[in-house]
């Protein structure tokens, strides 16, 4: 009778650890500096005369638009990312939240809120954001929004204007903190000309 020889159970558990940590071997995880926009620095204005109470909906995008990625224009119509950073939310988001918090600042309705939230509000923004990017093009780099908008009456059920609008803000370097105080005035002057529009349409 053949007799099979077996292994002592501590080294049949020693190479089974082994084997696990051979296979579980997996590529560090990409690291990422987030970057946030700093507060809108819009100030109070005049309210808006009838009109009390606005929903700003996060805007439609393409799906490099739509992500948290910094992109970047280059030379010969090329885009990118920026590498090593990322904005904090995705671009519609971080553009819409922006956008709250300018049109808060001026006080220009009474009631603010976004799509998320329970609101039968007057009016809506809505629309599609083209670009949020730095346009490395030039000799200076720039923020660029372009943003074509859609006023929604929300009693009527139905859109009530529209309007392409295009900002850009220089960088004040090519350097990430830069492009995220660029991208906030940006939004800013946006906020403006939208706050304008507005008031015209109402």
């Amino acid at each position: 009778m053949r007799h099979t020889a077996r292994l002592p159970a501590r080294l049949v558990t020693l190479l089974a650890l082994t084997l696990v940590g051979a296979c579980s071997v997996l590529p560090a995880p990409n690291h990422y500096e987030l970057y946030r926009l700093p507060p809108s620095s819009l100030g109070e204005q005049t309210a808006m005369p009838g009109a009390t109470s606005l929903q700003i909906q996060a805007p439609r995008a393409d799906d490099l638009t739509s992500s948290n990625r910094v992109v970047v224009l280059r030379e010969g119509q090329r885009l990118s990312a920026w590498s090593g950073i990322r904005w904090a939310a995705p671009a519609p988001e971080l553009w819409r939240d922006q956008l709250l918090d300018a049109f808060h600042n001026t006080g220009a309705f009474h009631t603010l809120d976004f799509r998320d939230a329970n609101l039968n509000a007057d009016l809506a923004l809505s629309g599609h954001l083209r670009a949020f990017l730095v346009d490395q093009t030039g000799a200076t780099p720039r923020a660029v929004i372009r943003f074509d908008a859609q006023l929604l009456d929300r009693q009527e059920d139905g859109t009530r204007a529209t309007r392409r609008f295009e900002v850009s803000e220089p960088l004040a370097e090519n350097r990430p903190p830069a492009a995220a105080r660029a991208m906030s005035t940006a939004i800013d002057r946006m906020a403006e000309q939208l706050l304008g529009w507005v008031a015209q349409e109402h």
